[in-house]
């Protein structure tokens, strides 16, 4: 009897201090300095990524991570020519823990980024990337270059930056404000919003199945085109005169056209399945040209 208590006391014991975190995982730290590569190639499981300035022409990586020993975590940091690859592994099906890479590279370093789950971070940098990420967020800020982002589930957004951007999540919100340059932004099921935009060239916002607002953005002669399939697309002018053509169009039966101005031309396309209703005006000399349609929602400009 002694002795079962004594073993009942000793599992008691036990299982308060794993409670306490004494045979929790060990926070590990890893810091390494290279010499500037043209690339940096990132494939990522769990870990969140942050991408800074160098503050001396070289890369520095600063790693962070916290894993049971049954997890399994493997990273790799590696040089080949000009190329430095960074990766981990987790051979764990179902792993607990957590990754923090931060990073620090010189600009027009060119980046080539996935993760399965991590978010990515990108601050005042000039750079090239491509980049994916399964259900992590995306937040670009301060940036120049050009960007092909795409997160699954996770919100993507674009803060006071300069560039080409082409950003897209299947599932989240994509933000873009205060920002320079060419536009490709969409959502397969959320809102897609931009305001505060000069437009170089051309601006594409789409989404699925959720709103897309834009206020009306500065610059000359772009292209516009606003685009929801079963939501509102809606071109807020906030007060500025309307100059250009301006073209909007829904599906017949379940859409709606909604603007300030009379129309110049009106037509009805399609089969009897399918119509749709294509209104269009020209103010000025015809630039912008400006493209809003939904399929059973609202086309709307507000003055």
């Amino acid at each position: 009897m002694k002795k079962t208590k004594a073993i009942l006391s000793v599992l008691i014991f036990l299982s308060l201090l794993m409670s306490t975190g004494l045979f929790a995982a060990q926070e590990e730290k890893i810091e390494k300095t290279f010499d500037k590569k043209d690339e940096v190639r990132f494939k990522l499981v769990l870990g969140d990524c942050q991408l800074e300035k160098s503050s001396d022409g070289r890369i520095h990586v600063h790693l962070v991570y916290s894993y049971g020993p049954k997890m399994n975590y493997v990273p790799k940091l590696e040089e080949r020519g000009d190329t430095l690859y960074l990766e981990e592994k987790i051979r764990e099906k179902n792993p607990r823990g957590y990754s923090r890479w931060t990073v620090a590279i010189p600009d027009e370093t060119e980046i080539d980024f996935s993760s399965a789950s991590g978010n990515l971070f990108i601050e005042d940098l000039d750079l090239k990337i491509d980049g994916y990420t399964g259900t992590g967020e995306i937040d670009l800020k301060k940036v120049r270059g050009k960007f092909d982002l795409i997160s699954g589930t996770g919100r993507v957004k674009v803060s006071d930056s300069e560039g080409n951007f082409e950003v897209r999540s299947g599932t989240g919100r994509v933000i873009i404000e205060n920002c320079r340059g060419n536009f490709d932004a969409s959502s397969g099921t959320s809102d897609v919003r931009a305001e505060g935009l000069t437009i170089e060239y051309e601006g594409d916002f789409d989404s699925g199945t959720g709103d897309v607002e834009v206020a009306f953005p500065d610059g000359t002669d772009f292209e516009l085109t606003l685009d929801s399939g079963t939501n509102d697309a809606v071109l807020d002018m906030k007060g500025r005169s309307i100059e250009g053509y301006f073209e909007l169009e829904c599906q017949a039966k379940r859409g709606r056209i909604i603007s300030p101005v009379k129309f110049d031309d009106e037509e009805e396309y399609g089969d009897d399945d399918q119509k749709y209703f294509r209104k269009s005006f020209t103010k000025g000399n015809g630039t912008p040209k400006v493209y809003i349609r939904t399929g059973t929602g609202k086309a709307k400009l507000i003055k």
